[in-house]
C-alpha cells in the first residue's frame, strides 16, 4: 500500500524569503522524499531571471481567467493586483506518494484547509514590521505602489494570524541558516512515518 504524500502550505508576507526557503528544502530533502515545489500560474509579468514553467507559469488575463471558469484551480487571488492560482491536479497526485510545497498566502491556506483537511501549515516571519519592510524594498522588483500595497497586505496578514492563528507551525526567519534547520526538523517530523523516530532523530542530530 503506497504512502500518501503530503501537502506543505507556507505562507508569509511578502519579503520574508518563503521561496527561498522552500527552495532550498526542495534541493535538500526532494530527491528523498519526492517532494517538491508546486508551479503557481499568475498574470504577473516575470522579474528578472524568472522562468516561465519554473517559477510561474505565466498566462494571460484571459487564459487566467478561462482556468477559473473551467474549474482548475483550488484556489485562486486577485489580492497583489495580478491574479495567482494553485491548480487543483496536485490533490489527485498525493495518494500516490508525491509531496509538496505550495506557497501562498493565509487567504489562499484557508481556502485549501477547507478542502483538504490534512494540509499543514507553516507560517514564516520576520523580527518585527520594520525588518519586512526593509526587505521589500532592497528587493528592488517592486513599484512604490506596489510595496505598499504589499506591505498593507501584509499588516492584515499579522494581525490575522495574531489574533486566530490558523498555522500548525510558525518559524522565525531570523537568518536563512536558522530558518532553514528549523523547517527540516519540521519537514522530517511530518513526512517519517512513526515507527521511523530513531531514523528521523538521528536525521536532526545531523542537521
Amino acid at each position: 500500500m503506497k504512502k500518501t504524500g503530503k501537502l506543505f502550505i507556507v505562507s508569509a508576507p511578502s519579503g520574508t524569503g518563503k521561496t527561498t526557503l522552500v527552495q532550498a528544502l526542495c534541493q535538500q530533502l526532494g530527491h528523498s522524499y519526492r517532494l517538491e515545489r508546486v508551479v503557481t500560474y499568475t498574470t504577473k509579468q516575470p522579474r528578472l531571471g524568472e522562468k516561465d514553467g519554473q517559477d510561474y507559469h505565466f498566462l494571460s488575463k484571459e487564459a487566467f481567467e478561462q482556468k477559473i471558469e473551467s474549474g482548475f484551480f483550488m484556489e485562486w487571488s486577485s489580492a497583489y493586483g495580478h491574479y495567482y492560482g494553485s491548480p487543483a491536479s496536485i490533490l489527485a497526485e498525493l495518494p500516490e506518494g508525491k509531496s509538496y510545497f505550495l506557497v501562498i498566502d493565509r487567504a489562499g491556506a484557508q481556502t485549501i484547509r477547507s478542502l483538504y483537511n490534512e494540509a499543514i501549515l507553516i507560517w514564516l516571519y520576520t523580527k518585527n514590521f520594520e525588518d519586512l519592510k526593509k526587505r521589500l524594498f532592497s528587493r528592488n522588483t517592486e513599484t512604490n505602489f506596489e510595496i505598499s500595497r504589499r506591505l498593507m497586505l501584509a499588516k492584515q496578514e499579522i494581525l490575522q494570524e495574531n489574533e486566530n492563528s490558523l498555522y500548525q507551525y510558525h518559524v522565525l526567519n531570523d537568518t536563512i541558516e536558522n530558518a532553514l534547520s528549523e523547517l527540516k526538523i519540521i519537514i522530517l517530523k511530518e513526512l517519517e512515518s512513526p515507527e521511523k523516530n530513531d531514523i528521523f532523530l538521528e536525521k536532526i542530530k545531523n542537521l
